[in-house]
Parts: structure tokens; sequence; C-alpha cells
């Protein structure tokens, strides 16, 4: 989740602060920027802002400093209102996670569902010397889809134990080993996938995710089969009765195809070479 910055719910006395001008967001932009420089015969990347302070150094040093320390102070001035407007968004961050935690407590007491309480308080995240960000669902419209993503995690779980059933070893029918590292690991590889892109709230331990596939691997094949097959069916996305992902190091290739499409895309996007979502689309189905 990206940082949130408080726009809006300022106090009296933050909205009175001058913000930075474009001249000074750009000036700080290029204090950040890194150059590399030789210094003592080796090579360095230092900020502008560091080159220009040992300029400004080595020009006090010949009696000559006027303009270097008027470019000093801008910066500094810049620097002073971001940490600011930064330490404005901590201080927002922090009482908008005890609000929300003061309406959750209230929620409970009454009886009410916790759930429509959104965003948790615990994802309401303080990030010091940055402001503050929601890292879960902020409506109900992205609870909705976060679960549906946990139950589709859940589902490849189950059909991991399934594959491993009915799949057996990985071994070709001569009997020799192939590069298949064994049977279900396709749908185990994309369950953790799954679970690692999810807010950390909703998000499995590697000993839940253990604990789960040895539940469903207490049920017969026949239990597995009718069970695997209304999940799917579950979360709208019905599979024949048997149905198998395809083979690992396929996946893998797809997935590398894939990624190699979209850095390629991006490229040229950034380039202004493509700007159809629908040619994109339609070459990630290619791919997949």
């Amino acid at each position: 989740m990206a940082v949130k910055r408080n726009k809006s719910r300022r106090t009296a006395a933050n909205s009175e602060r001058p913000a930075l001008t474009p001249l000074q967001k750009v000036l700080l932009d290029e204090a950040d920027r890194k150059v590399s420089i030789v210094s003592d015969g080796a090579q360095q990347d230092v900020s502008i802002h560091q080159l220009v302070s040992r300029k400004l150094l080595q020009m006090a040093a010949n009696g000559s400093v006027h303009a270097l320390s008027n470019a000093i102070n801008e910066i500094n001035t810049a620097q002073s209102l971001k940490q600011q407007q930064i330490n404005d968004d901590v201080e927002f961050g922090k009482k908008y996670k005890d609000h929300q935690q003061r309406r959750l407590d209230q929620a409970i007491a009454n009886g009410e569902d916790p759930e429509r309480v959104l965003p948790h308080p615990d994802d309401v995240q303080v990030v010091l010397n940055k402001g503050y960000r929601i890292a879960g669902p902020a409506d109900e419209n992205e609870l909705k889809i976060i679960r549906t993503n946990c139950a589709f995690r859940d589902v490849l779980n189950l059909q991991a134990v399934l594959e491993e059933r009915i799949g057996g070893d990985s071994t070709d029918p001569e009997g020799e080993a192939t590069e298949e590292p064994f049977a279900g690991a396709t749908a185990m590889m994309l369950a953790h996938v799954m679970n690692m892109g999810l807010p950390e709230r909703f998000t499995k331990s590697d000993a839940d995710l253990a604990r789960d596939l040895m539940r469903h691997g207490r049920m017969t094949k026949r239990e597995l089969l009718k069970k695997t097959h209304r999940a799917w069916a579950s979360i709208q996305k019905p599979k024949p009765r048997g149905w198998t992902l395809l083979p690992y190091q396929q996946t893998l290739t797809r997935f590398e195809q894939c990624a190699s499409l979209c850095l390629g895309i991006a490229d040229q996007t950034q380039d202004g070479k493509r700007t159809s979502e629908k040619e994109f689309a339609a070459e990630i189905i290619k791919v997949l």
C-alpha cells in the first residue's frame, strides 16, 4: 500500500503553514539526486546537496561563498518545510489510528459487526519520517476483494493436496525422474504467492498453511475430489472434477514470459509508444 498523505484534515495552525513552492519541490528533488564524482582517486556516489556543501566549504576557504550560501539556505528552508509536513502526517496518522480503535471498541461493545469498521486500526500504520499508510482494506469493496483472494489461496492449498493424491510421484511413464518437484507443486507455489500478496492482517503463517495441508491430507480421495470441485465453484471459478493445474516447470516458463512481456510493455508505455490498455491485456492473454 502506498504511503497516504493527509491533504484535507489539517488543523488550523497547520493550514496556515506555507507549503512548498513548485521551485522548492524541484530544488529538493535536485538536492537528493545522486551523481558520481571522483574524490581522492576513488569514485563516489553523492547527492547534489553533499556536492554543494563540499563546494561551499572550498569556496569559503577562498573567500567567495555568496551564491552557494544562498543555495544552501534555500535547500534548508525547503527541507524544513517538507519535514514539518511529514511530522504533521505522522501526527495525523497516530490520531486516526486511535480514532479507528475507539470506533472498533465501541462496535464490539454495542454488539455490532466489527468488520464494518474500516480501515481496521491495525491496518493504519504510522511510518516514522514518512507519514502513515493504510495497509489493508479502506472500504467494504476492498474488503470483499481481499476476502475473495483469501478464499482463492485456500482453494489452491486444497488443490495441491488433491493433485498430490491423484498425481503420484514426479517420474515419467518409464520411471525416469522429471524436472517436476512433486505433484501439486504448482498449486502450492501459487497459494504461497497469493498469501504473500495479501495485507499482513489476512496472511497465514507457514505453520498455518502446513496445518491446512495436513488437515486436507486426512480426507479420502473421494472427499478431496468432491470438496475441491465445490471449492472452485464457491469462488466463481468452476472446474471439472479432478481438474489439475499446469505442471510446475511450464507454469514458471509462462510466468517468466509474462514478466518479460510486462517489462517490455512498461518501457514502451514510458516512451509513449503504447497507451492502449486493450492491447496490453490482449498480449498478456496470449502468453497465459
